[in-house]
């Protein structure tokens, strides 16, 4: 039988992503659906001793997963799991679960250091932790594709173009000005909330992740750290955190 291992489950609003850990490094990852989940979770059990799950679940798309279904310990992350750091957030109740793993995850890749994590996802996530492990909140607004489909949604004619590639900054169609628009002003918001962070905090780690995480990196001038996993890191080492 192989050494214990721990699998990491991230539901999100567009897909489920899993990560078979042992210690701190990932062995393997997954992206699936929610119909191939079982199939996915039933490969790894049948080749690894697990010991411990923990399910980010930030869709609701995998309630129906009871504890007595899977010979371990699974672990929802939810306002009462323990977390490693400090939370200042005044609304609890309601922050999401993945922004506190990407909390989480910039704890272990910068421990002790003030860090601003940008999720580029469905929506864009700003989240602040500092040096002394406290976590102050953020702001959250539009993602990319959220921005041209807000515009499809809510006006009679704008069309909703498909975003393949950095667009030209200058557009000289109506796809190409949405397209311009929607990218360049993300980019934009980042760069402005970034530098004003930077002046209040001293030396801070400015960490970018999530889908649209190496699109939007082309064309920011901020020194940044892209990590496309550190949402799974930070998961883990809720788990780790959790366990002790």
């Amino acid at each position: 039988m192989s050494n214990k291992k721990s699998i990491i489950v991230d539901a999100g609003n567009t897909r489920i992503k899993m990560a078979l850990f042992d210690y701190d490094a990932i062995l393997d990852q997954q992206i699936t659906t929610a119909e191939n989940f079982w199939a996915h979770l039933a490969l790894w059990f049948g080749s690894n001793q697990i010991t411990q799950v923990l399910i980010s679940d930030v869709s609701g798309r995998l309630e129906s997963i009871q504890p007595e279904q899977l010979d371990c310990e699974i672990i929802w992350l939810s306002t009462e799991t323990k977390l490693p750091f400090k939370n200042l957030y005044e609304s609890k109740s309601t922050l999401g679960a993945d922004r506190k793993a990407l909390v989480a995850g910039a704890m272990q890749l910068y421990p002790k250091k003030n860090c601003l994590i940008i999720d580029a996802g469905t929506c864009v996530t700003f989240d602040l932790l500092t040096s002394s492990e406290e976590y102050l909140g953020g702001s959250i607004s539009p993602g990319l594709h959220m921005r041209l489909q807000a515009m499809h949604t809510f006006t009679g004619k704008l069309p909703k173009p498909a975003f393949t590639e950095v667009p030209a900054l200058l557009g000289k169609t109506t796809d190409a000005c949405l397209l311009s628009g929607a990218y360049y002003g993300l980019i934009a918001e980042i760069e402005y909330l970034t530098a004003h962070y930077q002046q209040q905090f001293s030396d801070l780690h400015i960490l970018l992740s999530g889908g649209d995480a190496q699109v939007l990196a082309k064309r920011i001038k901020t020194s940044i750290f892209v990590h496309e996993n550190l949402l799974l890191f930070g998961l883990h080492k809720i788990l780790l955190h959790h366990a002790k």
